[in-house]
């Protein structure tokens, strides 16, 4: 359970990019790989609880939620939640009477649950305007193809949205520019690909939407404080020094 309490920021679950804000809570199943990525120059706070538990053999249907069927569930605007959560955080722990810290626990549980079978039960009820369809559409073609080269204007002419509304939804849903999200992604995989293959620097600029790899590394540098090779060198000295304490 992933609870922003302020800032903005994005997360991949699954494969699949969602955008989150202060308020909006995200509930990941087990097992599901997960993410998060923050713009460089943007803070971003986060409640968490990981926890598991034991459900009936029958669940009433606004609560199925719990049952782990989906990859992730997400709900904006869950104000309500957060000093619910904090809560059952702080009572796990100042290790009070354990029959007494349990109790408060499952009560904090139970309260949670409710809020989010309330919120989902509205989220239900919104409907989406056409506006917001398009927003979502272009969203994804940005989350498709990132390592495309994209332009604000033709964004906008293509989604039938103007590029003054493009600039204010992500100032308002993300606190950031689209520009912005665009490099964020594109950095965020190149980590990825720095990490986890030998590609080398030239070949992991084009697959994130550079042709310049000078270009590339100098946004990079800007973006996480080191160059990509350094960047790749210090990764491996992480997981070899992890390997040699195991």
């Amino acid at each position: 359970m992933n609870y922003v309490t302020s800032g903005n920021c994005v997360m991949e679950i699954d494969g699949m990019l969602f955008m989150l804000k202060s308020g909006d809570l995200v509930l990941v199943s087990p097992g599901v790989a997960h993410y998060f990525m923050v713009g460089a120059q943007r803070g971003c706070s986060i409640t968490q609880l990981e926890y598991k538990i034991a459900l009936p053999e029958c669940v009433d249907e606004p609560f199925r939620f719990m049952c782990g069927q989906e990859a992730s569930i997400q709900l904006n605007d869950c104000y309500s939640i957060e000093n619910v959560m904090e809560g059952v955080c702080r009572y796990y722990r100042e290790g009070k009477d354990e029959d007494y810290a349990n109790a408060q626990i499952e009560f904090g549980f139970a309260q949670i649950y409710l809020e989010m079978a309330h919120a989902l039960k509205q989220n239900d009820k919104k409907e989406n305007s056409e506006l917001s369809n398009r927003q979502g559409n272009l969203l994804r073609y940005i989350n498709q193809n990132y390592d495309m080269k994209l332009n604000i204007e033709q964004l906008a002419e293509e989604f039938g949205i103007s590029s003054r509304s493009i600039r204010k939804y992500f100032e308002t849903a993300l606190g950031m520019s689209c520009t912005e999200y665009i490099t964020m992604l594109r950095m965020e995989k190149a980590k990825e690909m720095l990490w986890n293959t030998r590609k080398n620097i030239t070949d992991i600029a084009v697959d994130v939407g550079y042709s310049s790899s000078q270009y590339f590394s100098n946004v990079f540098s800007a973006y996480t404080g080191m160059s990509p090779g350094k960047f790749r060198n210090s990764w491996r000295g992480i997981i070899a020094e992890e390997k040699l304490y195991e």
